[in-house]
């Protein structure tokens, strides 16, 4: 029995090593369609290695970069979003998203916010859920450290020492730690989507008889806040709210 499931384990570990390889030899012909200029030829290969269930950042990016050299902002805009999911702080895609962005027909203005929320936030977006996972784990191992350093010299009256370092080591370990604990909530809670359609009108209710209360364009990011049948109430960053088709937009 134990003979089985090691060679179960060595094919699927096999196959695992197989896919990795054809993938990467994939990515490599599509950036070669995509530097000769042949961007549908690369989208086709950069889906095809989407759609064998492996994903990275720089294939999203180059995604949304062979999207965007063929004027579809919306499927742009939506490989970017997800490429920074994956890719935190790359000044290229960054750079790549803000030149998009000027591209776009809707200009959501984000009003004022207060500066601990919004610096509250800036914290989670520099950081991604695997680093802070990692950081957390580490400050926990340190602060056991330090305790039991600190219960060792306490016997011998040299407990003192420690304890500004572990009570340092515990305060980080509590601040990161609500970090990733609201990290893990928005993504678990908060769902975004970009409208892929040229233009879509948004309604007051879910039902295309209802009052007409605003028009988005293709490549506007939105957060959606409910679903209702094939409608969904959405919410951008000025704070509107509306009822959209769901086939109209992408969920990142």
């Amino acid at each position: 029995m134990i003979r089985k499931y090691a060679f179960l384990l060595f094919v699927a570990s096999f196959i695992v090593r197989l896919q990795a390889a054809d993938a990467q030899s994939l990515f490599m012909q599509a950036n070669q369609f995509y530097q000769k200029g042949n961007y549908e030829q690369a989208v086709q290969l950069y889906d095809s290695i989407l759609v064998s269930g492996l994903e990275s950042g720089a294939l999203y990016f180059n995604l949304g970069n062979a999207y965007y050299k063929m004027g579809n902002l919306g499927l742009a805009r939506l490989n970017y979003e997800r490429a920074a999911r994956l890719l935190k702080n790359d000044p290229a895609l960054k750079e790549n998203l803000d030149l998009l962005k000027m591209r776009l027909v809707d200009k959501i203005q984000t009003p004022p916010r207060f500066i601990l929320s919004a610096w509250n936030d800036s914290l989670l977006d520099w950081f991604g859920m695997k680093t802070l996972s990692w950081i957390v784990a580490g400050l926990l191992w340190v602060f056991l450290l330090l305790a039991a350093v600190r219960q060792y010299f306490v016997k011998r009256g040299k407990g003192d020492r420690y304890k500004a370092l572990m009570i340092t080591a515990l305060v980080l370990l509590i601040f990161f730690s609500l970090l990733l604990a609201q990290k893990i909530y928005r993504s678990e809670t908060e769902t975004y989507g970009v409208v892929l359609k040229p233009s879509v009108t948004l309604y007051a209710e879910p039902r295309s008889t209802g009052t007409e209360v605003f028009i988005l364009h293709e490549g506007t990011k939105m957060k959606i806040r409910r679903q209702k049948d094939e409608w969904m109430e959405i919410m951008l960053e000025d704070g509107k709210t509306g009822w959209i088709e769901k086939s109209y937009l992408e969920i990142i």
